[in-house]
């Protein structure tokens, strides 16, 4: 009899990991505004920054989680595997990178230029990893249980998948322009923190996770 991918296969840690960068991507939102609102506090861009990066390791944990899952309820090819691999690590080692030049950043190591780098690299990331969120929800459809399933998740797949991609292309430009500024304003970077935010709180793996939970009930 056929596995299908519901609530009970969910892996714990993956659950948690989705919840961490939902999470994340919220309170880097809601960083980001306050900073755009107020000049004055010169310390939340690196509190968000440093959040971002969390947010991104918990959302490889949570993309690992959910392949190896996968992968014990459909099939899937060399190429496939290749391909998560090598997007899990990418998503590991920027997170990390992004994670030290937040605290690099708090600490006041040139702030304004490692925040705005934090961005473009984050920005790539979402870039790179687009196909590999692609093909996970495409697993999971492949497993889901009915066609009206399938039909909605392919929807919300569809639309999360193209707003990363949007939104790694508008941080890799915001936060060019804001290297470009030499550090005389914060706005691009900000800009670029709160659809950073944005993304991670409605990327492909949250966003379709949460429905297909919700139509297991």
């Amino acid at each position: 009899m056929a596995q299908t991918y519901t609530e009970r296969t969910v892996l714990p840690v993956e659950t948690t990991g989705m919840i961490a960068e939902a999470a994340g991507g919220l309170a880097i939102v809601v960083l980001a505004v306050i900073g755009l609102a107020r000049t004055d506090v010169t310390s939340l861009p690196g509190v968000a920054v440093i959040i971002l990066g969390a947010a991104l390791l918990a959302e490889g944990g949570a993309i690992a989680a959910e392949f190896s899952r996968l992968l014990s309820i459909t099939s899937a090819g060399l190429a496939d595997v290749g391909q998560f691999g090598g997007g899990m690590a990418t998503e590991f080692v920027v997170g990390a990178a992004v994670l030290v030049l937040g605290i690099l950043a708090l600490l006041g190591v040139a702030p304004a230029t490692l925040m705005a780098s934090a961005v473009v690299a984050t920005g790539a990331l979402l870039l790179l990893t687009a196909p590999s969120v692609r093909r996970i929800n495409e697993f999971k459809m492949a497993s889901a249980s009915s066609e009206g399933t399938q039909a909605l998740m392919l929807a919300a797949s569809a639309g999360s998948t193209g707003f990363q991609v949007l939104a790694g292309i508008t941080a890799i430009v915001l936060g060019i322009l804001s290297l470009a500024s030499g550090g005389t304003t914060t706005t691009f970077m900000l800009v670029g923190l709160l659809v950073l935010g944005a993304s991670l709180a409605l990327s492909g793996s949250t966003l379709t996770g949460s429905i297909m939970r919700l139509l297991r009930r």
